[in-house]
């Protein structure tokens, strides 16, 4: 039922935005001077009910002649839920020069009903208890060529989280799990990032690596010590006009003192699609997915994507045994042909049950 409506939902946005551009198969990445679009955002999920709100998007470029140069952008999103679920959120992506430096900022905050299955990846262990925390955001980073398409960096990334809700006598209160009352981390550390992508929003070509590297410290105004590292590597192919194969690979790791919240999470609207985010949560996190994508008509694009992935407490105890496996169909709606910028409506299926994720840009 669910499904049912935010289909019919995105239909009545696609149509109703209107033709300005067809989309051919031929079409060339272009870059535009600037851009702003508003869009609805409706989801269901069953922790958080019915949701609704806005997102926007807003790039420009200083330098519109330059078809290397990336734009810079801004972006945030709102929501509210029938479970009282509150989201919000604005990024400020920069770029100076010829993508010389990059400044990107993130603040958020979320009240959002969450569900706590225990830590681990196996299914049977699991047993579903409701917790609500207020979480503040902030991570911010800003990064430098040292050479071309090399970039470093430092990094920091703070996260606060206070308890709002739980179920008194249950695991979140009486199972002695770091942070689950509530927890302040505070990390700071060095980011490299490779990037040979011949665009932001659709790359159709190129390899892009982002390596992070964090130490979390009392000192930092924290509650813990530990460390965190996280890979995230993409490659694109064409392999006919309009037509490209995606491929992501991410690893999260963590050590030391590391609060339940902090601990690397399967499945969200980017990577295996089709799980619930937080039900597979460990210490460390290995996921891999590809994905298809090409025109259909008018400004109609289609996807289909395949991942798998696994959590697990120590790189040696990581097995192929039970991986979670996900995949789906998408449709992408062409907002800006310039800037090659779709807002996507992803159908998801694991064992986990099927997912509906609408949002703007494309999973990777």
């Amino acid at each position: 039922m669910a499904t049912k409506f935010l289909l019919k939902i995105f239909a009545f946005f696609l149509f109703g935005l209107g033709i300005i551009y067809s989309q051919s198969l031929d079409e060339n990445v272009k870059v535009s001077r600037d851009g702003f679009y508003p869009v609805p955002v409706l989801f269901y999920l069953p922790n958080t009910g019915y949701a609704f709100g806005a997102a926007f998007l807003y790039y420009n470029n200083p330098d519109p002649g330059n078809s290397n140069r990336f734009p810079d952008i801004i972006g945030g999103f709102g929501t509210y839920s029938t479970k009282k679920q509150v989201q919000g959120s604005i990024r400020v992506n920069r770029y100076f020069g010829d993508n010389d430096y990059r400044f990107d900022l993130d603040i958020s905050y979320f009240r959002t009903p969450d569900e706590f299955w225990g830590i681990g990846p196996d299914p049977t262990t699991k047993v579903k208890e409701d917790v609500t925390y207020d979480q503040y955001r902030v991570k911010v980073d800003f990064i430098s060529a040292v050479a071309k398409h090399f970039f470093i960096g430092p990094y920091y990334w703070f996260e606060k989280f206070s308890i709002a809700d739980y179920e008194p006598g249950g695991i979140i209160e009486t199972g002695n799990l770091l942070g689950a009352l509530g927890v302040t981390t505070s990390g700071a550390g060095v980011e490299f990032v490779i990037d040979y992508r011949d665009s932001l929003f659709f790359p159709t070509e190129g390899t892009y690596g982002d390596l992070k590297i964090l130490a979390y410290q009392k000192i930092f105004g924290g509650d813990v010590n530990f460390f965190r590292f996280d890979f995230d590597g993409r490659h694109y192919l064409t392999v006919a006009k309009g037509q490209v194969l995606a491929f992501n690979t991410i690893y999260n790791g963590t050590a030391g003192d590391v609060p339940i919240q902090m601990l690397p999470k399967l499945g969200n609207h980017q990577m295996m699609r089709g799980y619930p985010m937080g039900k597979y949560l460990d210490k460390n996190l290995w996921a891999s997915q590809v994905e298809y994508r090409r025109p259909l008509f008018w400004r109609i694009g289609a996807s289909a994507f395949f991942s798998i992935g696994q959590v697990f407490s120590e790189i040696k105890k990581f097995t192929f045994n039970d991986l979670k496996v996900a995949g789906g169909l998408g449709l992408r709606y062409l907002l800006d042909r310039d800037e090659h910028l779709n807002v996507r409506l992803d159908l998801a299926q694991s064992r986990e049950g099927t997912y509906v994720y609408f949002t703007i840009q494309e999973a990777f």
